[in-house]
């Protein structure tokens, strides 16, 4: 899920969201600041079980062949095309540590929309374990991907396309945000399933699956309703982001 989505919904909540910043921004080299971070040992755990640890990337791996194997067995007798997969962007197939080490070693500790675009122009993000076998796998049984994410379409969507495509994901559709408060994605999951997509030429299509990394990522779903815990592993496939998501307003238990 982007953290755009997170961090904005707070601000709107406080009434206080923003533009990005006009401000010019210096160049960020993000291997050398996730470099110094390392040797500051100021990251938080979040962040280094994410950005390294051995259950990241099996839990991504795992969730990922589980995804294949229940849409193969769903896809069986099904035309070539005439099917989709959801799966969110950022944290679910695309990998953004590397910016969030960048806020953590020069303390932005708050969400910077103008750092954010300067991260995704800068196409540097890479796949998560597993994600470029998913959309193959996807591609060989005849399914559509239709990628949908809270990045904004007027600035982010070539930089994004171009970003997948560098790391071998090819996305049949993306479906970004209208602007930062189109952060609702139930719109654009209505508009896969009940509708179609016409610029891309696409019927409406049932969609087999969705893949992603907040709870938002899922139809109707949110922190306060799960809806049917058996759709998760069978229909919804969730991974694991413990550093942002909209969990992060929640009060402790």
């Amino acid at each position: 899920m982007t953290r755009i989505a997170c961090l904005v919904a707070a601000a709107l909540a406080a009434g206080c969201a923003s533009s990005p910043a006009a401000r010019p921004l210096r160049p960020i080299d993000y291997d050398i600041v996730c470099q110094q971070l390392e040797i500051s040992g100021q990251a938080t755990r979040a962040l280094r079980w994410y950005h390294g640890s051995a259950e990241q990337r099996a839990a991504y791996e795992q969730t990922f062949r589980l995804a294949i194997e229940r849409i193969t067995a769903q896809a069986r007798g099904r035309a070539p095309g005439s099917w989709a997969v959801i799966a969110d962007v950022d944290e679910t197939l695309l990998d953004n540590s590397k910016a969030e080490c960048a806020d953590q070693v020069q303390g932005v500790a708050t969400f910077d929309p103008g750092r954010w675009t300067q991260w995704v122009l800068a196409e540097q993000a890479t796949a998560l374990p597993g994600a470029v076998a998913f959309s193959a796998a996807v591609h060989n049984l005849g399914g559509r991907l239709i990628v949908i994410s809270n990045r904004e379409e007027g600035l982010h969507l070539a930089a994004t396309r171009s970003n997948l495509a560098k790391v071998g994901i090819v996305a049949d559709v993306l479906l970004l945000a209208k602007d930062a408060r189109d952060i609702d994605k139930n719109s654009r999951f209505r508009l896969v399933e009940e509708v179609g997509i016409a610029a891309a030429k696409l019927p409406k299509l049932p969609v087999l699956a969705w893949v992603g990394d907040n709870i938002k990522d899922f139809p109707y779903l949110s922190q306060v309703d799960i809806g049917d815990p058996a759709l998760f592993g069978t229909r919804y496939f969730l991974l694991p982001n413990p550093v942002y998501g909209s969990w992060q307003r929640l009060p402790l238990r």
